[in-house]
C-alpha cells in the first residue's frame, strides 16, 4: 500500500495571515498571546487541508513563525561566527 505525505507545505496561510500577524506583533499591534493563537489557528487549519486532501501522513513539529533555521540555531545552541578573522 502507498501512503502519501507533504514535505514544506506553506505556513504563511492562504491570505498570508501569519507574514501580517508578525508583522502587527513587531509593530506592538497584536499581543504575544493573540500572535500564539495565530499560529496555532493556522496549524490546525493546514492540518486539516491536508487531512480533506486525503493525505495520509501529515508532518508536523514543521511549524516556524517566522524562520525555521534560526528555530534550530537556538535548539541546538548554535554559535555562528558572521564575521571569522
Amino acid at each position: 500500500m502507498v501512503h502519501s505525505s507533504v514535505l514544506g507545505f506553506p505556513r504563511m496561510g492562504a491570505d498570508r495571515e501569519l507574514k501580517k500577524a508578525n508583522e502587527a506583533y513587531w509593530a506592538d499591534k497584536l499581543s504575544r498571546e493573540e500572535l500564539l493563537k495565530e499560529g496555532k489557528r493556522l496549524r490546525l487549519e493546514h492540518w486539516k487541508i491536508q487531512k480533506d486532501a486525503g493525505v495520509d501522513i501529515i508532518p508536523s513539529n514543521d511549524f516556524a513563525f517566522y524562520d525555521h533555521l534560526l528555530d534550530h540555531i537556538q535548539l541546538f545552541n548554535v554559535s555562528i561566527d558572521c564575521h571569522p578573522s
